[in-house]
């Protein structure tokens, strides 16, 4: 009995635990798959909100369109008016988008579109078809045959784009007329696009000698540099075509023609009609005789009217007779804009020249030793071999004193003409002809030629 008690009452102890760890059971497991359940809901939430956020960003992304940048171009340029000026410079990205090049109004504080690169391919005009109606290809064919012919081809226009890889190059040749300043601001400018950014450059500032920028009181002038063998390059003009009266710079070509005679070591007889030449010198008296350089020296020094007329009268035969030959020798070098109807300069009809022929005769007279050794006389003396009159020669260009490298050259003053001056001045090893017509009374004649001397030193020291 004792035996059945006990094991009764183990039983029911371990039923007791066994109740009290179902309890426990039943209470845990529910609590253990909440946590899981709540784990995983997190989860899905983090997962949704990640993928939301992925997905803003991703919209944020295309919705900013990419910064454009402008680069490669240089942001100033001194060029000489004559000189192709060039604007280059890559865009990033290209996006197909036309590229323009601006000019700033200071007078309207404005940006003004002077020139706009497109990535268009261009049209075949009639021109191009002319071109190739003898050739095999069609000109759609040849233009596209060679993708380096075709760069070629393009860099012709005053504004080319050519794209790769998302990077466009622009060259803009700017047309001279669009740089009329001596200073002048540009800008490089894009549009903006659905995918990229709008973008300027900075200032690009472009130094010119522009044709009219120095003050001049002369009507025309020009620089003109001497390269050799009868060859130059012109490196300034003001109206430097337009034909006017040139007054006693006349005087060079008849210097040329005397010294191309071979006459220059003979003497001259001076006539009654080259004596009475007006406004001569007052020196020369029919029926004298003169040593034919004196008469050189007396035409170039004073830039006596009478002894022009007499050397013309010695060379020629007669002044008619010399002044066809004038007219020849303008016609030989090459002169189209030059017509002579006396050898001395007063004004006549018909009597004519250009800035730019003047100086290529002067550089054409600095060839003669017998007229550099003249340009470089500020005095003589001379006399007649018959009648033993002596005369002083005094040189009339006055720029001497002002300007150390001037080697010489030839004055002209008279009422149509106005206040004349060509000459030669070295500067930095090379040799420059001036030329000044029409310049005002008094000094401004020299003050002109001051000032293209100085154009020469900037343009010399710059390279422009």
């Amino acid at each position: 009995m004792k035996y059945q008690k006990t094991r009764d009452y183990i039983i029911s102890k371990i039923s007791a635990m066994l109740l009290v760890l179902a309890l426990c059971m039943s209470l845990v497991m529910p609590m253990s798959v909440m946590d899981v359940y709540a784990d995983n809901e997190d989860s899905s939430v983090a997962i949704e909100e990640s993928t939301k956020n992925t997905d803003a960003e991703e919209i944020k992304e295309e919705a900013a369109p990419a910064v454009t940048v402008i680069s490669g171009y240089e942001t100033s340029y001194n060029k000489r008016y004559n000189q192709e000026l060039k604007i280059e410079a890559d865009i990033t990205p290209a996006d197909g988008r036309d590229v323009e090049l601006q000019r700033y109004s200071s007078e309207y504080d404005t940006w003004a579109t002077i020139l706009t690169a497109s990535d268009a391919p261009a049209e075949v005009t009639e021109q191009d078809e002319n071109a190739y109606e003898n050739s095999d290809e069609s000109p759609e064919e040849s233009l596209t045959e060679d993708t380096a012919d075709t760069e070629a081809a393009l860099d012709i226009g005053p504004a080319t784009l050519t794209e790769e890889n998302g990077v466009a190059h622009v060259t803009f040749n700017v047309p001279a007329e669009e740089r009329q300043k001596t200073t002048s601001v540009w800008r490089i400018y894009i549009d903006a696009s659905a995918n990229a950014s709008a973008a300027s450059s900075d200032s690009i500032t472009v130094i010119t000698r522009n044709l009219e920028s120095i003050g001049l009181s002369a009507r025309t002038a020009c620089v003109y540099r001497i390269d050799g063998d009868g060859q130059g390059t012109m490196i300034y003009t003001k109206n430097s075509t337009t034909e006017v009266a040139q007054a006693s710079t006349t005087k060079l070509m008849t210097a040329v023609l005397l010294l191309e005679s071979g006459l220059i070591d003979s003497t001259t007889l001076v006539s009654a009609h080259a004596a009475a030449t007006p406004y001569g010198s007052g020196r020369m008296a029919a029926g004298d005789i003169y040593n034919t350089r004196d008469l050189l020296y007396a035409m170039l020094l004073p830039s006596a009217n009478d002894a022009a007329t007499a050397v013309a009268e010695r060379v020629g035969g007669s002044e008619e007779a010399f002044v066809y030959m004038m007219n020849a020798k303008a016609e030989k070098l090459g002169f189209t804009s030059t017509h002579f109807r006396n050898p001395h300069g007063l004004d006549a009809d018909g009597h004519y020249t250009t800035a730019q022929e003047l100086a290529k005769l002067t550089a054409y007279a600095y060839t003669f030793p017998e007229i550099r050794d003249c340009w470089a006389t500020q005095y003589k003396a001379i006399k007649s071999l018959k009648k033993g009159k002596r005369w002083h020669l005094w040189s009339t260009n006055a720029i001497f004193g002002y300007i150390s490298n001037f080697l010489g050259g030839k004055t002209g003053t008279e009422d149509n003409a106005g206040c004349c001056f060509t000459g030669v001045y070295t500067f930095n090893g090379d040799t420059y002809v001036t030329v000044v017509l029409g310049s005002g009374y008094g000094f401004s004649r020299w003050s002109d030629t001051k000032k293209l001397h100085g154009y020469i030193q900037d343009y010399a020291l710059s390279h422009y």
